[in-house]
């Protein structure tokens, strides 16, 4: 059935015609080839910006894994939205807000704007936490204009059920934008996917979404990358293969929607290649397995880059950080099929953006949703000042000894809280510093931020649950010989860190010990 929306979830203006799933329990095969999920057109009118000889140019304004960053990365205490060049915070919606705004009035009388964001879009911080009760992030991103985004590993951190419950009190707050997990399947007959499937009927989460604006038909999908599903939490969930996904989606776009550019947002991650430029991970093999990629969106590894990876002498992959640091900017121009970068930059968040004043209130607004669902029953709240740092706590993965300092004071926390004789966790598990700012007042949000991923097994609360167990030598040299085994998208992310207990280790790459079930050490000489 043909549905006109009044309010389309998924454009930034326009109208908007989406092709409905029935609202019975869908199958997996009307999951997949069903128009809410599958299909949805979004025909925005506006100027052809053409010049004689054809060419037309448009620009792309991306984010990628903001994590909730909504007041940004620094201590709360100093964070000032409203004043100019009085503090160090990096990130925050309402000065990320006023900056694509700018930035789309400054870029529209060369042609369309599109906004879009590769996932990871949630978890970090406390706000994340309360995303069940309060959808901040997707209303938010709503508010600022985003045309799309897709899911990134984290969104499933507190489960599909409470992704769904998430999506679902954006959804009903307002606009919010295309949700785009193409390879994700949501389909099972499971109560905990129960939200997902009636989002997707309702063509808020679908497989891509068709963007006709400025005489430009943007075919737009997402992907969730095959390294990130190890680490997603999808319970009743499953997603596909990502290239053969892609291919899928490509085909439809090309042959059925007849865009003119497709564009992915894939959360999958670039690596450097062996001459120091991201040439390798895989948002850079993507576009090269499927040529028919016009531009790749990417997220997951975090990564500023500071130019666009070319790939196949046309298409180009860009990232923008992480934690709302930075507006990327993308300007291509088209001339019948050839692709040319005109220019691509990062734009620094910092305070010497004037903030949106709208998007502060609504974070206000949101702070006490937050003190309500996360902190009030232990009786905390989220501004609420908690300890001082007398100095800068840095959490740096790939400086072990520069961030050792913030892993002992996490470490030594987990060992008393527990009472147990070792503290153990790898850096990955911390996800923000301490950083001392004009005073060193770090609020619950700032302590929070530390240590914000998962979920309670016990309670349903948000945050990873501290468990402890009995370890014998053999045990603990094993576990932390596996995390010594570094990943290349997140370099020195699996790094162990332990209170109450030294190790040492080697990772030359000549010989490595490996303990084999009696026990016995086994040295192994590698090539």
């Amino acid at each position: 059935m043909k549905v006109r929306d009044k309010e389309p979830a998924g454009a930034a203006d326009g109208k908007t015609t989406f092709t409905l799933l029935s609202r019975n329990a869908i199958s997996r095969r009307e999951f997949l080839a069903g128009s809410a999920a599958a299909i949805a057109a979004i025909c925005l009118t506006g100027p052809l910006f053409a010049a004689a000889d054809g060419k037309k140019t448009f620009t792309i304004l991306h984010t990628n894994d903001m994590h909730t960053s909504f007041i940004g990365m620094g201590p709360a205490a100093d964070y000032t939205p409203f004043a100019l060049n009085d503090d160090a915070t990096l990130g925050g919606y309402a000065r990320l807000a006023a900056l694509i705004a700018k930035r789309k009035e400054e870029r529209k009388g060369q042609g369309p704007v599109l906004v879009l964001d590769a996932g990871d879009y949630s978890m970090g911080t406390a706000f994340a936490a309360a995303t069940r009760e309060i959808g901040g992030e997707l209303k938010l991103m709503g508010m600022m204009g985003y045309d799309a985004t897709t899911f990134g590993n984290h969104e499933f951190d507190l489960g599909p059920d409470g992704l769904g419950r998430s999506i679902g009190v954006a959804a009903k707050a307002g606009r919010v934008p295309a949700v785009l997990p193409s390879n994700a399947d949501f389909s099972k007959r499971a109560p905990t996917l129960a939200d997902l499937q009636r989002l997707a009927r309702d063509g808020v989460v679908r497989r891509y979404v068709v963007i006709e604006r400025g005489g430009i038909r943007f075919g737009i999908f997402g992907l969730l990358g095959k390294e990130a599903m190890h680490y997603t939490s999808g319970g009743a969930a499953t997603f596909a293969d990502p290239i053969e996904t892609a291919k899928e989606i490509v085909t439809l776009l090309r042959e059925k929607e007849k865009v003119d550019l497709v564009i992915a947002l894939s959360h999958g991650g670039v690596e450097k290649g062996k001459d120091g430029r991201y040439t390798e991970g895989e948002d850079v093999h993507l576009p090269r397995d499927v040529p028919g990629i016009d531009v790749v969106i990417s997220g997951h590894s975090h990564t500023f880059l500071q130019e666009a990876t070319i790939v196949n002498d046309r298409t180009p992959v860009v990232q923008a950080g992480k934690e709302s640091k930075s507006l990327g900017e993308l300007v291509i121009t088209i001339d019948g099929n050839k692709l040319t970068v005109d220019s691509y930059k990062l734009y620094p968040i910092d305070d010497s953006i004037s903030c949106d004043r709208a998007i502060a209130a609504e974070i206000d607004k949101l702070k006490k949703g937050v003190t309500v669902a996360v902190f009030a029953s232990r009786g905390y709240s989220i501004d609420q000042p908690l300890a001082i740092a007398p100095q800068d706590l840095p959490n740096t993965y790939s400086d072990i000894a520069g961030s050792t300092l913030l892993a002992n004071l996490c470490t030594d926390a987990f060992r008393k809280a527990t009472k147990a004789d070792i503290g153990f966790t790898v850096n990955g598990t911390m996800r923000a510093g301490l950083t001392r700012g004009k005073t060193g007042v770090q609020t619950v949000y700032d302590v929070f931020a530390m240590a914000p991923l998962g979920g309670g097994i016990v309670d349903t609360t948000a945050g990873s649950a501290l468990v402890t167990g009995y370890l014998n030598g053999l045990d603990l040299k094993n576990l932390i010989e596996y995390m010594l085994v570094d990943n290349p998208t997140h370099p020195g992310e699996f790094f162990p860190r332990a209170s109450g207990m030294r190790f040492r280790y080697d990772l030359s790459p000549a010989v490595q010990s490996h303990l084999p079930p009696d026990g016995r050490p086994v040295h192994r000489r590698h090539p």
